[in-house]
């Protein structure tokens, strides 16, 4: 389910961001954004990249597992598995964000502490 966000003015100067962006030739910028409309308050979201695809850049002829991949290279997402499936997490979009009361908590597992995650954080 879509989620209203916010997105902070710095949001667009934020170097790191756009040098990945230049370093992948992949839509970074908007593809992080839009994932935020997607992941749960707690920035978790489960590892499909074909059904984000779908919700985040329709209309986009790009490979949403590369995007998702580079965006974990560059820190900016960590990739885990809880139980034999994948997810993802953005661990800076709490800090980020003000969530709507009616918001519900996230009933997507956290990173286990025990199983290797990929990526590291980089504040947006």
């Amino acid at each position: 389910m879509a989620r209203i966000r916010t997105i902070k003015p710095d949001f667009f100067r934020h170097h790191e961001l756009w040098l990945a962006e230049c370093d992948s030739g992949l839509p970074l910028r908007v593809a992080y954004a839009g994932l935020w409309c997607v992941i749960d308050r707690a920035g978790r979201f489960k590892w499909r990249p074909a059904e984000l695809k779908i919700q985040v850049l329709p209309y986009d002829e790009v490979d949403f597992a590369r995007v998702l991949d580079a965006l974990v290279h560059h820190g900016f997402v960590r990739r885990y598995t809880v139980g034999g499936v994948e997810y993802g997490v953005v661990p800076s979009f709490p800090r980020h964000q003000v969530f709507n009361v009616k918001e519900r908590a996230s009933s997507l597992p956290g990173p286990d502490q025990d199983e290797p995650c990929a990526g590291t954080v980089t504040d947006p």
